[in-house]
């Protein structure tokens, strides 16, 4: 079986980029794990609970998609910048080493996110040891910002079947007390939109494939 490996820096990360994918690779018998490093998300406000919201948020959109959820650091870590760099490298590294992907797909480098960049930084610097799995990166999530119109796809999966079961897991992240900005979904739809008529079709999530070996028997997605 496929297994592809997602690492992002928080929950919402990987439904909003690649939540079209992951539920088409699901759905296709593919073996999908998103790791996250961080919760980010500390009590505030007089509401200890909103941590632990976090959480169960990023556990049913997992339920939603069809992928197993794991956490770096066993989910005790808040943001990535307390993560030493070479902490994070060594976490990836074990990870890896352990679960043996296909493929890993994480943030691009270029990302407008100081902790999108770091996680990105990580992933690159583990892929070092990695014998055969490919690597992807997924685009900027912040559609206000420069460096979202700067990325550029090379690898784009059709996803007009799973706009649907997208919205209902970034929905999942919509809860009382939610110490981030609101996810405006509406526009997510509209740039998987337009993302899949720059290659003819109804929607599609882009990837940028940075290394990818031909080995038999061990396809990409």
């Amino acid at each position: 079986m496929t297994h592809v490996l997602i690492v992002a820096a928080h929950p919402d990360d990987a439904e909003l980029a690649l939540g079209g994918t992951i539920a088409r690779l699901t759905d296709h018998g593919t073996e999908v794990t998103v790791a996250l490093f961080t919760v980010s998300e500390t009590p505030g406000d007089g509401d200890p609970g909103r941590r632990a919201r976090r959480i169960e948020a990023a556990e049913a959109a997992a339920g939603i998609l069809g992928h197993r959820l794991h956490w770096l650091g066993d989910g005790r870590h808040d943001q990535v910048e307390d993560i030493p760099e070479y902490r994070a490298v060594g976490l990836v590294d074990d990870l890896v080493a352990r679960t043996a992907p296909d493929t890993v797909i994480s943030h691009w480098d270029g990302d407008s996110h100081g902790d999108h960049v770091r996680v990105a930084r990580a992933v690159i610097a583990s892929s070092r040891r990695w014998p055969h799995a490919a690597l992807a990166q997924f685009g900027p999530n912040e559609h206000r910002t420069v460096r979202h119109a700067e990325f550029v796809p090379n690898l784009y999966v059709p996803t007009a079947d799973q706009l649907a079961r997208k919205a209902r897991a970034l929905a999942c992240h919509r809860y009382p007390g939610q110490g981030f900005r609101a996810l405006d979904t509406a526009a997510v739809a509209l740039f998987d939109r337009a993302r899949g008529a720059a290659v003819g079709l109804d929607a599609a999530e882009g990837l940028r494939l940075v290394r990818h070996r031909i080995t038999p028997g061990r396809p990409l997605l």
